[in-house]
């Protein structure tokens, strides 16, 4: 049949070896990128959580990104190198491991992005809703909403389950299964997967991407407010204070009472107390422009991938030729790489955002080099970096700016 033959033409498309040497240099530097920083992100967040800028719960959420990270590259970059840039077929694991392989690598995706709209929906509680947020999103709680996270993802990704497996094109003389003809591949008609495929970028992508955007909107929105009002405050007589009318206040002591001190104020709005307190505001905006840069990455990095899935459930069979197939072999050797760049790219963005995230990564960095004996002394452990140690325990009453 002509889907037959296709999917016999797409496995046989000759990678040019210049285009293998490649993305075999990129996957290696991805892969120990990822590992690397992935790995310092956790051990940051689990080796140095008694400092306050390392407190909280947006930083469990961090720990579950980078633990859906690590196991995208551990589970998915070593077979794809084997067995699509290099080998293209057969299949040469096993049904089990063809299983295991998209089986688990759907739930790490699925982890990812449920991890990333959980983040937001606690920096828009933190932000928007303090109040409620203290009494809500305590670590206790967090906890368990991120188990739930992990096992949603395995219950979202149980279909690849019985979805994909080895498919043998021809069978020995004995009737057995010929093992240098096996393939990797869906085991359903393809009416079945490209409904299959649409409901999960729906499920996945779509419907996650589009409450993440409002939860943005919505809380840069309060950002901005926020500091409107502690520039203004700023800007105001200490000794004129006072006469600045509050909702909710009716007498003159009153007011001063809500508003005592230049820069410390908190408004009430529906009930909730929100500090408008300028160094207070910058950490929040801070956090903010962190969520942001990740949410973007995620979504420049995932798009193509997503595209190209649903490239192949809205062509129709008839129209792949064959410069069709061999574009689609290479477009998903790219979307496969953007991917994979998502699962490396967070710990480069918090240092890159986060200057005190930069400060102590090197430290740990540094640490972990000496404890070895592998590394010499990083730059990074300069005199400067021994005189301001001390700066990175934080008192409890002073607001510093946080990794995320």
């Amino acid at each position: 049949s002509r889907q037959g033959k296709g999917a016999m033409d797409l496995l046989h498309i000759n990678t040019h070896l210049s285009s293998k040497i490649l993305f075999t240099v990129l996957y290696v530097l991805i892969f120990l990128v990822g590992i690397t920083g992935n790995v310092l992100t956790i051990y940051l967040v689990l080796k140095k959580h008694h400092m306050q800028n390392l407190q909280g719960t947006a930083h469990y959420h961090l720990v579950s990104l980078a633990l859906s990270d690590i196991l995208i590259l551990l589970i998915s970059i070593p077979i794809e190198l084997y067995n699509f840039i290099w080998v293209h077929y057969p299949w040469i694991f096993g049904d089990v491991v063809c299983r295991s392989y998209y089986f688990l690598r759907d739930i790490c995706s699925h982890a990812t992005v449920l991890n990333i709209t959980s983040l937001s929906c606690e920096r828009f509680l933190a932000v928007c809703h303090p109040i409620r947020a203290k009494r809500i999103m305590s670590k206790k709680r967090t906890k368990k909403l991120l188990s739930l996270i992990w096992i949603s993802s395995v219950g979202f990704s149980l279909p690849m389950a019985f979805i994909m497996g080895v498919k043998y094109e021809s069978r020995t003389l004995q009737g057995e299964p010929d093992p240098t003809l096996g393939i990797c591949t869906n085991l359903v008609s393809n009416a079945t997967l490209k409904i299959f495929i649409q409901v999960n970028v729906l499920v996945s992508f779509l419907m996650p991407v589009s409450l993440i955007a409002f939860l943005n909107y919505v809380t840069v929105g309060q950002l901005e407010a926020l500091r409107s009002r502690a520039s203004f405050e700023i800007s105001l007589p200490t000794q004129k204070t006072s006469k600045i009318p509050i909702p909710g206040s009716n007498t003159y002591g009153q007011k001063k009472q809500l508003l005592s001190a230049r820069g410390s104020t908190s408004f009430w709005k529906n009930g909730l107390t929100v500090s408008s307190e300028p160094s207070h505001v910058q950490a929040l905006q801070r956090s903010i422009i962190m969520l942001r840069a990740i949410v973007i990455a995620y979504v420049v990095c995932w798009l193509p991938y997503h595209a190209r899935r649903l490239m192949f459930c809205y062509v129709p069979d008839a129209d792949w030729t064959d410069s069709l197939f061999t574009f689609y072999h290479y477009f998903y050797m790219l979307t496969n790489t953007l991917f994979y760049i998502s699962s490396a790219v967070n710990p480069v963005l918090y240092n890159v955002v986060s200057s005190t995230f930069r400060k102590l990564f090197f430290e740990a960095l540094s640490s972990l080099c000496r404890e070895k004996e592998e590394c010499t002394k990083l730059p990074m452990t300069t005199q400067r970096s021994h005189s301001t140690k001390s700066n990175l325990t934080i008192m409890s009453s002073q607001t510093t700016e946080t990794i995320y």
